[in-house]
Formats: C-alpha cells, structure tokens, sequence
C-alpha cells in the first residue's frame, strides 16, 4: 500500500543501521585476522619462520637470512579502524574509502615479498612465501568493499522520497 514518510524514514534508519553494524563486524574480523594470521612465512634448510602483522618474526630452528619487519597489520587496523567508525556514524563514504584501502593493504604484502629477506652470502637457500593472513585479508576486503559500495548506494546515493508520496 502507500508508505508514510514516517515509515520510509524509519525503514532507511533501520538499513543504515544494520549496514553499520554489518561492516563493523566484518571490520572486526578484518582486525582479528591481521593481528593473529601470519603476512610471510620463511623456510630455511634448518628452520622456519613467521611475520606476525606488526611486523616481528617468530623463528623455528635456524633461518640463514636476515629477515625484515614489514608492520602491514598495523595498516590493516588503521584503514579497518576508519572503515568502522565510518560505519558506526553513518558515514558510508568514509567507510568506502577504509574498506577499499583496507583491500588495498591486503595486496601489499605481493608486490613486497623481495623487499622481506636478505640472503647472506655462501648461505643456505631461504623461500619466502606470502602466509595466509593476506589471502584471508583479500577475501574479506572484497566482501567489506562489496558491502559499503551497497550501503553507501542504499543509504547516501538514494533519492529523497517525493513529496506527495
């Protein structure tokens, strides 16, 4: 039948709402996984190795290689910080601005794995491989993206409703 102002008013509150809390939950996830996953991982011939995301590397055995901190975690939770509070406001381009930022950071870690690992001559091989925090980092990035794209079209792009409506 035929809404209110009220009623369409209330409606768009409510979808603002849900799409806040909705990407604060996935800024949340996004915050946890950047902290706890590993970035990069290290094998040695005798040890291996891991980057936690604020950059210290935790050794296992003995990794020939003079390993680099890389704190791509801390930019995760700075652009997930923002993307959040964006979120909670109502502020959905800020929010939009995080998320692709936050996705952004995530593919950092590709294009800087030769900068990680210093090989000291007449050494042992080290590979270097990217760890599965940015691969889960890359999948939740779309999905926030994805998400505040949709809430900043619902919510902000939407025309006002008519005036005899």
């Amino acid at each position: 039948m035929h809404e209110s102002r009220h009623e369409t008013r209330g409606g768009r509150v409510i979808e603002a709402r849900v799409t806040g809390w909705v990407l604060a939950a996935l800024g949340v996830a996004v915050i946890v996984v950047a902290a706890v996953q590993p970035w990069f991982v290290a094998h040695g011939v005798d040890g291996y190795a891991e980057m936690a995301g604020w950059g210290a590397w935790r050794r296992t055995g003995d990794v020939d290689a003079s390993l680099r901190p890389l704190p791509l975690g801390v930019l995760v939770c700075l652009t997930a910080g923002a993307m959040i509070a964006g979120a909670l406001r109502g502020a959905f381009g800020v929010a939009v601005i995080g998320a692709m930022a936050t996705f952004a950071v995530a593919v950092l870690p590709y294009m800087l794995m030769p900068a990680v690992d210093r090989n000291a001559p007449g050494t042992a091989a080290v590979g270097v491989d990217v760890g599965s925090g940015p691969v889960l980092l890359l999948g939740l990035g779309l999905a926030v993206t994805i998400v505040s794209w949709i809430g900043y079209a619902r919510c902000v792009l939407r025309p006002a409703p008519r005036a005899g409506a």
